[in-house]
């Protein structure tokens, strides 16, 4: 074999490696993006909004709830088509049901933007409303998605 074709073909190769590596990257950033707004919103529901709320700091309540807003919007696009891990906890009927997990994820967005309107009216029983309606991972808008695609919290697994 010639130095021309020896060089192509390593030139292919390297294209080869270099796109599977950066597919790769690609799939573990959107993991990683998708696991980093989750946590957040948990945060959010489990720690900031109790606080915020005995301290009456509407502020910091209408700030994550818009967090989770935008979190949510962002949602049902970083779960492509088959992009996985083996830690994840996402179902498969994330990817097979995806207009009622868009639906779902919509639902939670439209939950917390009514939560952002009633901190920013500094409208403390409508905030606490919409904090139970809101939820948590089991309860509320976000389990309604959580029960239906998280393995961990679905009855048949």
């Amino acid at each position: 074999m010639n130095l021309m074709k020896i060089s192509a073909l390593v030139a292919g190769a390297f294209v080869c490696v270099m796109s599977a590596g950066s597919q790769l990257l690609a799939q573990e950033d959107v993991i990683a993006k998708r696991k980093a707004i989750m946590r957040a919103n948990n945060d959010a529901v489990s720690k900031v909004f109790k606080k915020a709320l005995e301290e009456k700091d509407f502020a910091t309540i209408e700030l994550k709830a818009k967090d989770i807003m935008n979190g949510m919007e962002q949602t049902p696009k970083l779960f492509p088509p088959g992009v996985t891990d083996a830690k994840s906890r996402a179902h498969p009927d994330i990817w097979t049901k995806t207009e009622d997990f868009k639906k779902r994820a919509d639902n939670t967005r439209k939950v917390a933007e009514s939560l952002s309107k009633a901190a920013a009216a500094k409208n403390e029983s409508e905030v606490t409303m919409k904090m139970k309606e809101l939820g948590s991972n089991r309860e509320g808008a976000c389990g309604d998605c959580h029960k239906f695609y998280r393995t961990d919290f679905r009855k048949d697994g």
